[in-house]
């Protein structure tokens, strides 16, 4: 038995399935089988419309175009150190409000980039905002970055999320990318009276990602949906295939697991679930990447980032061997490997973070 548990929060099975890698950042808040084929699959659109989660396949939403939400600043969260923190709500194409933390450094331009910030799993019941991002997001911060970190519905002040636990989940990287949009064209120039819109620029800012645990698992779907070229850092990131990334988590509920593979079993017998796991489409993905992971890691295993980081080779193996022309070019990778690290990279949290200012810093700046 792991050592942590997740915490059930009061939809029928919404814990398991949440707890598909979304793992506590404890030290983040408190403290300052075979190698699987990657080409996609094909889809009917018939089969679109007679089953209703087909429209949240990997190959589907890689169709879709993302809307930017819209921002709006709602409060002073706190002053911190050469920067300031900021309640923000945005609201999608669906009128959904979603509510987040906003860092931005005293001194910013058009240029400036923004990290995007994607946490792992928090019980909805123990949640405030900046929980699982606010210490790395305010050494970004302190170093002249924009943060931006989602709390996600259901969580903070935002709107109540879907009660179709599965539909919750399949959502969340179309929240992402819907900021992740909204970001690159805003102007983040704060005026004297709060609330009010923060008002769009013409030229893309850039942008970069920092994901933890089961953040890293939406930040990578988000990234093959759009196939955008954004750097990412994924510390200790859930990349087992989909829906064995579920499974790993079930045995923690008193039924030992056993509504979670009633719910899968069904799902199997009308969908190819390869069709929603992201290590099958790794074709869409761009990079560049960052990936760190512990070994003494228990909530996400590091053999699930030493097999995707195999997987990431072949991909690349693929495209130089590919004729096509249209084809992305290799993807950019580094791996980092701490002996002594946990889930949440204690005690190398500095050597990370550190890691992860360089990344950015190289491709961003």
């Amino acid at each position: 038995m792991k050592t942590w548990q997740i915490v059930t929060g009061g939809i029928f099975l919404g814990s398991v399935l949440f707890a598909s890698g979304f793992v506590l950042g404890s030290y983040l808040d408190l403290d300052s089988t075979s190698l699987l084929n990657v080409s996609p699959f094909v889809q009917k659109k018939s089969d679109v419309i007679e089953k209703p989660y087909l429209k949240y396949s990997i190959p589907s939403l890689h169709e879709k175009t993302y809307a930017p939400s819209s921002l709006k600043i709602l409060k002073i969260m706190e002053l911190g150190e050469n920067f300031t923190s900021y309640l923000y709500s945005s609201s999608d194409e669906d009128g959904k409000s979603m509510t987040g933390q906003l860092n931005l450094p005293a001194t910013i331009s058009d240029s400036t980039p923004v990290i995007l910030m994607l946490r792992g799993y928090v019980p909805p019941k123990s949640y405030v905002t900046g929980v699982g991002t606010r210490n790395a997001a305010n050494v970004f911060a302190k170093n002249g970055y924009i943060t931006i970190a989602p709390d996600f519905l259901g969580y903070g002040d935002s709107d109540p999320e879907v009660e179709d636990p599965w539909q919750a989940r399949f959502e969340k990287p179309i929240q992402a990318a819907n900021i992740l949009k909204a970001v690159e064209v805003s102007n983040f120039a704060v005026p004297s009276e709060l609330p009010e819109n923060i008002a769009s620029q013409s030229a893309k800012r850039p942008v970069g990602i920092w994901a933890h645990s089961n953040g890293g698992q939406i930040a990578l779907t988000m990234l093959e949906i759009t196939s955008d070229p954004i750097p990412a850092t994924l510390w200790a990131p859930v990349t087992a295939p989909f829906p064995y990334s579920v499974l790993f988590y079930a045995d923690e509920q008193d039924d030992e697991g056993r509504s979670a593979r009633l719910w899968i079993n069904s799902l199997e017998k009308e969908y190819d679930l390869r069709l929603f796991s992201l290590s099958q489409h790794l074709n869409y993905l761009a990079g560049p990447i960052q990936i760190h992971h512990g070994w003494h890691d228990e909530a996400a295993p590091k053999p699930w980032s030493d097999e995707f980081v195999q997987k990431l080779s072949l991909e690349n193996d693929r495209r130089e061997s590919s004729t096509d022309s249209a084809e992305l070019a290799p993807i950019k990778y580094e791996y980092f490997e701490y002996p002594n690290a946990d889930h949440n990279l204690v005690p190398d949290w500095n050597t990370a973070i550190t890691r992860d200012l360089s990344f950015f810093n190289r491709e961003l700046l």
